[in-house]
């Protein structure tokens, strides 16, 4: 468990502080005389009467953090990395157990995130800033986990085990928010708005706490998604201190702050801001190249602490991003169809809200949290005709804002048993519209309506390792009065020490996505029910005593009132990407994933990491026609090996500094693609597919190989990291799309990305 080295013992010039608080997870209330180890050292601490730990003149390296309390389950944290730079502050929360359990290795510091989902998902900044081409955005990370692919290079929508992106739900502070990245239309076929993907996420690392990935079978406090969740948490500033992060690279320029409001207060700010690197070279008057992609993003998080255990909090980010193409004055250099357009999108993302929590009694827990968020995104497409002149065919407006609210109260009746009631109300609002050529306008409305979401979950902590949630969930939506009634469960069976069984069952539900709702082909397709379906989970994990862990599920999930055409026809809602429906369209559609998941996880020991997974599924729909066709995401298989390695090295001077280097490779199945009718193409001057045949041909197999070197520097009151990312090191031309061009009057084949080196530099003081 020694984390690290003898020679980094000897450097004592380079220590830091690591501090926190241990609270209990159902209450909030402090911990007192709760045991914070550093495992491998003799650096340990007992809790106050404020449940607050302190570890002064640590030195700096990796450390296996252990906590643990008479009657609750230990926990041990096995990644923390301190730098001279920051003092880490590492707040844990832990669970009354009913039987005596052995300590569980974990990278949440909150107990109930692992006893309400069994298979949760945690993603820390130190592996968002550790692992290879990730651009410092949590839903790069999470493409390196069993079942979950990129969709493309460009764009950081993501499908899981088979699923559109269309059906995760973003959260921040446990509230549903709008699309919160940049460029939303990146890396799409028709350079149009998608739902949950983009260029960049608008929310900084800087920012991030951990955070959690839900991938199915998920517990009875989310709803509004079939495939998963991804919720953002905001870590504190530092309340004792002052501190500045200051990092420069191919992403942009960035600057955080962070610190107490005065000398006596408790209360913390954290701001951040980031401004895009080839947005300063345009300022510059620098050609970037054929497009001009810029962005910038503000965002913040002030924390409030009251007595008692009682905490408020204002949180808010806000982002701006442009994606500029002008065609060439001379038609010489025209080659494809978009040579000749002028098309310019911006996208405007911002939200703010904020949070309450209070311990009630001695054995409950009131937490509220409130935010709104809004998207607005323009795009212009105008064709350069003989003359050069603009013709405007393509004008899109995608206007959506979410006022969502979230409220519980959990009950701890005692050690076994624990009740939590809660409610997540959310306003939707939609502005849309969509013309794609001269007089053709086929998604044009407003409209808005609360879904309305109350929840209970009923946990047993029972004897003999065994946990078990009885979850009920409803949904109802005011917008056209669509309701399910959706319940949850899930047991775990501990049956001795490292082994893990659960089982995880769900009814979940989505609310379609806002161009199909207002598709003018139809008006009842504002009358479209949700989509639902069955998740089933099983689930078992090995704990190894080398610090490494073994996971595999086994998952199905049966997709049903999925929305189709009313006319017999392949289109299905599961499919969409992005892109406006001109159909009247039914919920008579149904789909099914199944496959099963395999990991093997290595915590970073002696220096070394690494994290294999093996994914092998099906995705398959139905559509109007009634044949059983593959979905546009179903590659069949996934493969994912990412590693690294480190080297501490103290100099003869004293200078402190850490070599790393990390690697990923990626072996996925291709996506499912549509034939292209060539000769119906030719006469339309635009694409078109041969619908009977949908998604009846495979892509090839998508090949791609990250690398990231870093050096970090210590020095008594500052760290500095230097780092190099190539993405697609072996320069792999993987498909995205086929098309048909009209410039060329032929059918296209789009790749993705080719090699990208990324470098940055980051210091903090």
């Amino acid at each position: 468990m020694l984390l690290i080295s003898a020679s980094g013992l000897l450097a004592q010039d380079f220590t830091q502080i690591l501090r926190g608080r241990i609270t209990d997870t159902d209450t909030g209330q402090p911990l007192v005389g709760a045991s914070v180890q550093l495992l491998g050292t003799d650096l340990g601490t007992i809790t106050d009467t404020e449940g607050i730990y302190r570890l002064d003149a640590v030195p700096v390296g990796r450390y296996r953090l252990q906590v643990s309390y008479v009657g609750f389950q230990p926990v041990i944290i096995p990644e923390i990395y301190l730098t001279s730079g920051k003092e880490e502050v590492r707040d844990v929360a832990l669970s009354e157990q009913a039987a005596d359990l052995d300590a569980i290795v974990v990278r949440a510091p909150r107990g109930d995130v692992y006893t309400t989902s069994p298979t949760v998902k945690t993603l820390t900044v130190e592996e968002t800033l550790r692992f290879p081409a990730t651009f410092f955005d949590p839903a790069r990370l999470v493409t390196t986990f069993a079942g979950v692919v990129q969709d493309n290079d460009q764009g950081n929508g993501i499908s899981i085990r088979g699923n559109s992106p269309n059906s995760l739900l973003w959260q921040l502070e446990g509230v549903d928010i709008v699309n919160p990245n940049h460029t939303p239309n990146a890396g799409t076929f028709s350079d149009r708005v998608t739902a949950n993907g983009g260029g960049v996420n608008i929310l900084s690392a800087q920012l991030l706490s951990t955070s959690y990935f839900y991938t199915g079978a998920f517990p009875a406090n989310y709803g509004n998604a079939l495939s998963g969740i991804m919720d953002m948490r905001l870590r504190p500033g530092n309340n004792q201190q002052y501190e500045f992060t200051g990092q420069a690279g191919l992403i942009g320029l960035e600057l955080a702050t962070e610190g107490p409001f005065g000398t006596d207060s408790q209360a913390s700010y954290l701001v951040n801001y980031r401004y895009s690197f080839v947005g300063l070279l345009s300022l510059l008057g620098v050609d970037v190249g054929d497009e001009d992609i810029s962005f910038q993003d503000l965002s913040f998080n002030l924390v409030f602490p009251g007595k008692k255990g009682s905490e408020f909090t204002l949180f808010g980010m806000g982002g701006i991003s442009e994606n500029n193409f002008i065609a060439e004055r001379d038609s010489s250099l025209w080659e494809i169809r978009k040579d000749r357009y002028d098309i310019r999108f911006e996208s405007r993302m911002g939200a703010i809200g904020s949070t309450y929590k209070t311990p009630v009694g001695e054995r409950g827990l009131w937490h509220t949290a409130a935010a709104f968020s809004i998207l607005e995104s323009t795009r212009l497409g105008d064709r350069l005709d003989d003359n050069y002149e603009a013709i405007r065919l393509e004008d899109d407006v995608y206007d959506q804002s979410k006022l969502s609210v979230h409220s519980f109260y959990q009950y701890k009746a005692n050690a076994a048993n624990r009740l939590r009631l809660g409610v997540n109300a959310t306003l939707h609002s939609y502005d849309i519209l969509s013309q794609q050529n001269v007089g053709s306008v086929p998604v044009s409305g407003t409209g808005d309506g609360w879904l309305f979401q109350p929840y209970v979950n009923w946990q047993s902590k029972l004897s003999a390792g065994l946990t078990s949630n009885l979850g009920l969930h409803y949904s109802h939506f005011g917008f056209n009065g669509s309701n399910a009634v959706e319940p949850r469960a899930s047991i775990e069976w501990a049956p001795s020490s490292g082994n893990r069984w659960s089982l995880s069952y769900g009814l979940h539900s989505q609310l379609q996505q806002p161009q199909l709702y207002f598709s003018s082909a139809s008006d009842r397709n504002q009358d479209l029910d949700l989509s639902k379906a069955h998740h089933f989970v099983l689930g078992y994990r090995k704990s190894l005593n080398s610090g490494s862990q073994i996971t595999t599920e086994l998952f199905y999930q049966s997709i049903f009132n999925v929305p189709v055409s009313a006319q017999s026809s392949s289109f299905s809602a599961l499919n969409l990407l992005e892109g406006f429906i001109d159909e009247a369209l039914v919920n008579e559609g149904t789909g099914k994933n199944y496959g099963i998941e395999l990991s093997w996880q290595q915590f970073v020991s002696n220096g070394f990491y690494y994290l294999f997974n093996a994914t092998a599924y099906q995705s398959k729909y139905t559509g109007s026609d009634g044949i059983e066709r593959d979905t546009r995401f179903n590659g069949n298989y996934i493969f994912n090996a990412t590693a690294g390695k480190e080297w501490r090295r103290i100099s003869k001077k004293g200078k402190d500094r850490l070599w790393g280097i990390n690697f990923r490779i990626a072996y996925l199945g291709g996506y499912r693609d549509t034939p292209i009718d060539e000769t119906a193409s030719r006469t339309a001057g635009r694409t078109v597919y041969e619908t009977d045949r949908a998604f009846s041909i495979q892509q090839k197999s998508y090949f791609r190989t990250d690398l990231r070197f870093y050096l970090k520097r210590n020095k008594a009151d500052a760290s500095r990291t230097l780092s190099l990312d190539i993405q697609n090191l072996t320069n792999a031309e993987n498909t995205a799309y086929s098309y048909y061009d009209a410039q060329q009057n032929a059918v296209i084949v789009q790749h993705q990305l080719g090699l990208i080196p990324m470098l940055s530099y980051r210091v903090e003081f």
